[in-house]
């Protein structure tokens, strides 16, 4: 094999090139988005739920060991990478090599595959705070006028009822799509108007956006925390939460669990924090930014998790439900929290509170993903033809009419389906390349060299050793693990069968305590998820046996200061 490589001289800075990227209109534009990015709902409902799982307390010192040798670098990685190269991701890597250009295809197909599923999540906190200024709170009492399911909803299943009967009128199975659900399908539509209307003008609108959906959360986070401290029982959650069990740490799932929530959190290898440090300056402090950023993080998930846990042990001191009585995801939301708000004095307040909160972290995460779709594009002469604002248009209505059968009564099953396949095993896969790519081709030596221009010094050894061994290693091994826990455990859903006293269906299913019950995907459903899996990962190594033997020139960087 042979490539015919030119050696160049670094450029020196030009001013006149200032005009030809996007800028932040502040750095503190650049920190709240990045933040926002990184800080979502997960923070909230799935590490919670993950730390009390795996060990309590004990889960915390395998969440620090992943972040600090896994998560850290990879996000340091990216925005040092982006700020250097000064382009989109789409870019940089076909610039790196040839045969590297399927890592930014794969990183546009899962961004696109998270926004057209992740704005449920939105639509479902905006139609709650829509509900929570009712009197009563709705999901205190049953009604089932609306729909023939049960003739009575379970004693203390209020707020279970009224998630999957009255809000989401939830099909049994995933092959019965049902109808449109009107108060969501609205919620939808809303979701992406609000979506579009902060990314029409780029970093420029969302920049500005950020200023209040980054920091109006922490606002809203910290009055919670006050009053979830305070409350009777509270002691007790937090107990539960951080009591540690040191015999889960012999258990590797825990350790694969944490690396993978450090991982999905952080937002590393969607491509977003690669787009973000490109339209820094050259010379700012990156590496400083970069455990800025991840800290606030991850510290702001165990903040979190002690909000969420003192509410749910004053849940249990009032209608004597265990804390331990939960569920990840949407379930910790949507049914645990509800109920206990309910328990409070002035319940509406608080309801109203916690998911406007959750609807502008959803947003600010959906923000950094769809301009991962986009921005890269504008590298491109046919896109840079197209304005800015249509292009924009036309990816959100696209994307909008992609996740719309969600909004059917079978929608919640198609939402798990999209969460379960579409972005975690493509981001692992796409992360290890990426270290790949730039430790041993772009060169370890130059990447550092190009930090120490960037921050007037190279980077420490415990990074360097990371970048080019640990990380990569480490994450194959969470992912070689996801793959060997998906064969030996063939992925289910969590089917709708009713609680025990009243099925939904009792000729065919038997309620349960917890309403669901796991079932097998259709072959439909199978060949959905492998799509989805396949989507980002196959034009990695497609690209790799189509541009092996390609020419390639080295990098010149032209810096904009």
């Amino acid at each position: 094999m042979t490539y015919e490589e030119l050696d160049v001289e670094e450029v020196k800075p030009e001013v006149k090139d200032k005009a030809k990227r996007e800028r932040w209109g502040h750095h503190i534009e650049f920190i709240l988005a990045s933040i926002g990015l990184a800080v979502g709902t997960g923070n909230v409902w799935r590490f919670p739920y993950l730390a009390q799982k795996n060990g309590g307390g004990a889960f915390l010192l395998p969440y620090g060991i992943m972040l600090l040798i896994e998560g850290l670098p990879l996000f340091y990685l990216e925005l040092a990478l982006g700020q250097r190269m000064q382009k989109g991701f789409l870019r940089i890597w076909e610039q790196i090599r040839p045969y590297f250009k399927g890592i930014g295809i794969g990183q546009v197909f899962v961004s696109l595959q998270m926004t057209a599923y992740f704005p449920m999540v939105m639509c479902w906190c905006m139609y709650y705070f829509y509900l929570s200024f009712s009197n009563p709170l709705p999901w205190t009492k049953c009604d089932n006028s609306s729909v023939n399911i049960s003739e009575t909803c379970c004693v203390g299943d209020e707020s279970k009822y009224f998630w999957y009967v009255e809000s989401l009128r939830v099909t049994p199975t995933i092959s019965e799509a049902g109808g449109f659900v009107p108060g969501i399908t609205i919620c939808w539509f809303l979701s992406w108007f609000f979506t579009y209307i902060c990314l029409f003008k780029g970093i420029k609108s969302s920049g500005k956006a950020a200023y209040f959906t980054a920091t109006f959360p922490y606002v809203v986070l910290i009055c919670l925390f006050f009053r979830g401290v305070t409350l009777p029982g509270a002691g007790d959650g937090v107990k539960v939460l951080f009591t540690p069990d040191f015999k889960r740490l012999l258990n590797p799932t825990v350790w694969v669990e944490a690396a993978g929530q450090i991982f999905y959190s952080l937002s590393v290898a969607f491509g977003a924090l690669i787009l973000f440090g490109s339209y820094n300056n050259v010379q700012n402090n990156c590496s400083r930014d970069a455990m800025i950023i991840a800290l606030v993080n991850c510290g702001t998930s165990v903040f979190a998790a002690i909000v969420v846990y003192s509410i749910l042990g004053f849940r249990q001191h009032k209608v004597g439900m265990a804390v331990t009585d939960v569920e990840g995801g949407p379930g910790l939301a949507f049914i645990a929290y509800t109920t206990a708000v309910a328990q409070m004095p002035l319940p509406q307040l608080w309801a109203a509170a916690f998911f406007f909160m959750m609807v502008l972290l959803a947003v600010d995460s959906e923000f950094g993903t769809i301009e991962a779709t986009i921005g890269p594009l504008q590298d491109y002469p046919f896109f840079k033809r197209i304005r800015k604002e249509l292009l924009c248009l036309m990816v959100c209505v696209m994307l909008c009419l992609l996740g719309l059968p969600m909004t059917l009564e079978g929608g919640l099953h198609i939402f798990t389906l999209w969460d379960t396949f579409s972005v975690s095993l493509p981001l692992v896969f796409i992360g290890i390349f990426e270290c790949i790519a730039v430790s041993w081709f772009y060169g370890l030596d130059r990447f550092c060299e190009d930090i120490k221009f960037m921050t007037g010094g190279r980077p420490h050894m415990y990074w360097q050793i990371c970048w080019k061994f640990v990380s990569p290693i480490l994450i194959s091994v969470v992912l070689v693990a996801s793959i060997v826990k998906m064969l030996m455990e063939p992925p289910t859903y969590p089917g709708f069968v009713g609680c025990i006293d009243h099925p939904v269906d009792a000729s065919r299913f038997n309620g349960t305590k917890n309403w669901v019950l796991d079932m097998s995907y259709p072959v439909w459903g199978r060949l959905i998820a492998a799509t989805m899996v396949a989507l980002p990962v196959v034009p990695v190594p497609l690209f790799a046996v189509l541009n092996w033997n390609k020419p390639y020139v080295n990098i010149v960087h032209k810096d904009v200061l």
